[in-house]
């Protein structure tokens, strides 16, 4: 008997936004708990409403924020660390500059979209990763993200960039910016882009 041509399993042929970016939880907590955890994390204390904390760090991040993703030469966090030690702003405060070799790391993981967790990332990151390659600063006036595509990631954690045609019974109908559909069953979304499908389907 065949099979219905419905991939099941369609997250595991379809490709995926996530790249091997440098990511705040893997590689820039590290710098920050030796250098800055004393004055900016609530695990401590927080001064100057800086909080490094991954769980809170969106804060910091944003098109007008401290951190500004793509961005490093405007992120006025880098630039806090790259001033005279003299200075009023330099950070770390009271402390010694931060090696060359791990304040090029930062510029980078902002470079690459300033993502806390790779493994984890949130819809807003997930834009950020399809609509950038690693290394690289998206040029100035660039097309934004396709208007009417979404993220969607399944119970694996497996993320796609997709539009929403509809859904065909328990699956929603999925379509890739290289135009090719698929049938993914709403079964094997996480909850939350099960709900979104759900939505976004009612005319």
């Amino acid at each position: 008997m065949k099979r219905p041509l419905v991939l099941l399993l369609a997250f595991a042929c379809l490709p995926t936004v996530r790249a091997e970016v440098v990511d705040y939880v893997g590689e820039i907590l590290p710098i920050m708990k030796e250098h800055c955890w004393d004055c900016h994390s609530n695990e401590t204390e927080v001064k100057g409403n800086v909080a490094l904390d991954p769980d809170v760090l969106f804060d910091q991040i944003g098109k007008y924020n401290i951190i500004r993703p793509g961005d490093p030469v405007e992120s006025g966090f880098v630039e806090r660390l790259k001033l005279d030690e003299t200075h009023n702003d330099f950070m770390p405060r009271k402390g010694k500059p931060l090696p060359t070799t791990e304040i090029e790391k930062i510029e980078e993981w902002i470079r690459q979209g300033a993502i806390v967790d790779a493994k984890k990332p949130t819809e807003d990151e997930s834009r950020r990763l399809a609509e950038m390659k690693p290394g690289t600063t998206p040029a100035a006036g660039a097309a934004p993200a396709q208007p009417g595509f979404h993220s969607w990631t399944n119970r694996e954690g497996k993320i796609i960039e997709a539009r929403l045609l509809g859904l065909e019974g328990d699956s929603a109908k999925l379509l890739l910016k290289n135009g090719k559909s698929y049938l993914v069953p709403l079964s094997s979304l996480d909850d939350e882009s099960a709900a979104k499908a759900k939505r976004l389907a009612v005319p």
